[in-house]
């Protein structure tokens, strides 16, 4: 007879989720991972498998998560401005979760495993592409609304939104101040007002 787990495997793998989001996949060994999720080395194998799978496991779900909903905030129907002004805003506040700078998980992976590890590097890439695509759909939305000016290449302008969300990502987790960032974040956006 099979026992049954005494844990829950979705809530251990959110914990390990922020646990690589917070230290990154280098510096997370497995017993802070056994720490971190309450459950023994022999429950995470067995559950997860190893320590790269269980960090891809948690990959996908910051995407099913986390990048999900940054993706349907760009679906709203709502005006087009606003709506990218407090999703960059968003960023800038949400990266000091739990007073700590993480940043975007995505970005951090791709900074510390993109060149090496091609499993992650596919996610990354992947969730990235999906926000291209969300950015590119909402500016055609604008366009198509009248609110942005039809000369406006939404392609361009959904890479180049793409882009400065991740960099915007980065600069949070550093100490640079929020008016630096909310500058950042006007400079960005200007360009749909040209």
């Amino acid at each position: 007879m099979a026992r049954t787990k005494e844990f829950e495997p979705s809530a251990a793998l959110e914990k390990a989720l922020k646990l690589f989001w917070r230290n990154g996949y280098e510096r997370t060994s497995i017993n802070d991972l056994v720490q971190e999720m309450g459950i023994n080395r022999g429950s995470i194998y067995d559950t997860f498998g190893d320590k790269h799978a269980l960090f891809l496991q948690a990959l996908d779900r910051y995407s099913q998560n986390y990048m999900s909903m940054v993706i349907l905030s760009l679906t709203t129907g709502k005006s087009v401005y606003p709506t990218l002004q407090q999703l960059f805003s968003n960023v800038v506040e949400l990266v000091h979760e739990d007073g700590c700078n993480w940043g975007c998980f995505m970005t951090n992976t791709a900074s510390e495993l993109g060149l090496h590890d091609e499993q992650a590097a596919s996610i990354v890439t992947r969730n990235f592409e999906r926000l291209e695509e969300a950015f590119t759909a909402c500016i055609e939305a604008g366009i198509a609304s009248g609110e942005l000016r039809s000369s406006l290449d939404a392609q361009s302008t959904g890479r180049y939104l793409t882009s400065s969300f991740a960099g915007l990502a980065s600069l949070a987790k550093t100490n640079l101040t929020k008016s630096f960032l909310n500058d950042v974040i006007s400079t960005t956006l200007a360009v749909l007002k040209e």
